[in-house]
């Protein structure tokens, strides 16, 4: 029995090994790979380029002030959502977390219709005397980043400022602290390791985004990283792969230094989760200071989020793009070139394919594993899910470098649908299984034990006890996985193929092939399908909690099924 169990996990190390962890291995090959052997000659190359450099300048300025940007609106909202007393606050949710619901090139592309050349806020700068403001610059990649990663500040920090102990403030107060050093010196230090933590998912998210600068800096000629390891992989010079993946290699131990981190942050707000949040407000305002608050901050938050929305949805029925909206300019032809053009078509298929296969495989792999995990695990076990967190936390591009040198070398896979839906499940398993683990904690392991002692099988158990049971939080992982996986840019950005072309390539082609209200009516249609997945998990999680007999939720607490999102990211680093 031991021998039988001890090739098990040999066979399953191994096969965890050929899917994680060589291809990494091969990209790392691949960088030092010349002409004549071996070497660091790539590197060298790369250096003496320099828009190498100015791609590694642009890299760490946007990501410092996008960054900088992000924790400065996310904390401010914590702080307004979490301690004053203005009400609205599941609508002020809703608005700041748009970016976190959405692909971050709608986002972009919802920016760009606001901002047009001709469009109305740059006319109404001119009348103001001011001079127009263009998005295909720096400063634009910065703020549409800022913009995208507000949610992941927010959520780290809004709990933690809840969970703050009462009795430390009123402490202060007791000592002559004013209502706002209290703030300052006793809750702004006790949830300094959340906004810490909150910053450096934000520099990760800036360092793996691949659409923002690709949609604003390519045709400004703006490189970052992402941006430039894309250039040379699809350039067509004899080192161009080799050159990719020395650039790879040096993004990913940014990424991977950026995750280590992350987990030493995460280590110390870990000590909170067993503090009860506390939802009263602890500043109370004046009526009139109240609704100047409560109007501001949902103005400034629907300026930020929802008008681009609804500039661009305007934008996607005009005829001639750049000319002003007006009767004469309205057609309906965009949405019919969307909805009965063959490779629109095709690409939401292909897009509705991989979705669908790879969150299968995630709930049946990532639920397994979490089971295994649960009980006692193995090697395999430990090394899936160390496996499955490194390629989770690797930007996107390196790891699409690495599916190609690694699963090329077998026939048939490189070219078709199969080599992306390999990749999605390599990025997105670890999500399941951290999501799929936390289910496994509601089950007690005496209702495991009365089953066997009934007589009943292990499918049997899986039947009627493990599946209803797991059946809504695993479920709330693997819509995350599938709607990520449809609106996913940045691995089939260099693995598809002509015909596998996904949803996100197929607006990146738009926008760069100039038909910008094809894009902008595609991107509306892609909303309509998010905002209806998210209120399936929002009907699923309300069923789990309707069934289960659960008290009514705080207003405080919309935009939980995110947050806990985000806790599975912090583990991940972790």
């Amino acid at each position: 029995m031991k021998k039988r169990n001890w090739f098990f996990q040999a066979a399953g190390c191994a096969a965890v090994a050929f899917v994680f962890l060589l291809p990494l291995f091969r990209l790392a090959l691949m960088s030092v790979t010349q002409t004549a052997g071996y070497g660091f000659g790539n590197y060298a190359e790369l250096f003496r380029e320099p828009r190498t450099l100015r791609a590694i300048g642009n890299t760490v300025a946007v990501a410092l002030a996008s960054t900088a940007l992000s924790a400065v609106l996310g904390v401010l909202l914590a702080f307004l959502v979490a301690y004053l007393n203005i009400k609205r606050k599941r609508l002020l949710e809703l608005l700041a977390l748009a970016p976190f619901i959405l692909p971050s090139y709608v986002v972009t592309i919802s920016w760009t219709s606001l901002l047009e050349q001709n469009g109305g806020a740059n006319r109404l700068l001119q009348l103001l005397h001011l001079p127009a403001v263009s998005l295909y610059s720096l400063g634009g990649i910065i703020f549409v980043l800022g913009l995208c990663n507000v949610p992941l500040v927010y959520l780290t920090t809004v709990d933690t400022l809840r969970k703050i102990p009462r009795e430390l403030e009123w402490a202060a107060r007791a000592s002559g602290c004013g209502r706002w050093e209290t703030l300052w010196r006793i809750d702004l230090v006790q949830a300094r390791p959340a906004i810490a933590g909150g910053c450096v998912l934000a520099f990760l998210a800036c360092i793996d985004n691949f659409a923002v600068p690709a949609f604003l800096g390519i045709p400004a000629s703006i490189p970052v990283l992402s941006t430039y390891i894309y250039e040379k992989a699809i350039g067509f010079g004899p080192d161009s792969f080799s050159l990719a993946a020395a650039l790879s290699v040096l993004l990913s131990v940014v990424a991977v230094s950026g995750s280590a981190a992350m987990s030493a942050f995460a280590r110390k707000t870990k000590r909170s989760e067993s503090i009860r949040p506390d939802f009263s407000a602890r500043i109370v305002l004046g009526r009139g200071a109240r609704r100047a608050v409560e109007w501001t901050g949902l103005a400034v938050f629907a300026v930020l989020d929802l008008v681009p929305l609804v500039t661009m949805t305007a934008a996607s029925f005009q005829d001639l793009y750049g000319r002003r909206f007006s009767a004469a300019n309205l057609t309906l032809r965009n949405y019919e070139f969307v909805f009965t053009s063959d490779g629109v078509i095709r690409a939401v298929g292909n897009s509705l394919f991989l979705a669908l296969i790879t969150c299968a495989a995630c709930i049946v792999a990532g639920t397994a594993a979490a089971y295994g995990k649960s009980h006692g695990g193995g090697a395999h076990i430990r090394l899936l899910e160390s496996c499955a967190s490194l390629t989770y936390a690797i930007p996107g591009i390196v790891l699409a470098l690495a599916m190609i040198f690694h699963w090329s070398m077998i026939p048939g896979i490189y070219g078709s649908l199969r080599i992306l839906v390999v990749a999605y499940i390599t990025r997105y398993l670890i999500v399941q299984i951290k999501g799929s683990s936390a289910a496994m904690l509601s089950v007690h392991p005496a209702l495991e034990e009365a089953a066997r002692v009934s007589g009943s099988g292990k499918a049997r158990m899986w039947q009627r006890i493990l599946i209803p049971l797991l059946f809504r939080q695993t479920i709330s992982s693997s819509l995350l996985i599938f709607v990520s996986s449809l609106t996913e840019m940045t691995l089939s950005s260099i693995l598809a193929a002509a015909g596998t072309k996904t949803i996100g390539l197929t607006i990146f082609d738009f926008q760069q092939s100039g038909d910008y209200n094809l894009a902008y009516a595609f991107s509306v249609v892609i909303v309509v399908l998010i905002l209806c997945g998210y209120g399936l998990v929002q009907c699923v999680g309300g069923a789990g909690r309707k069934k289960g007999g659960a008290a009514q939720r705080s207003p405080g607490e919309a935009g939980s099924y995110r947050s806990e999102t985000l806790k599975k990211m912090e583990e991940t680093a972790s």
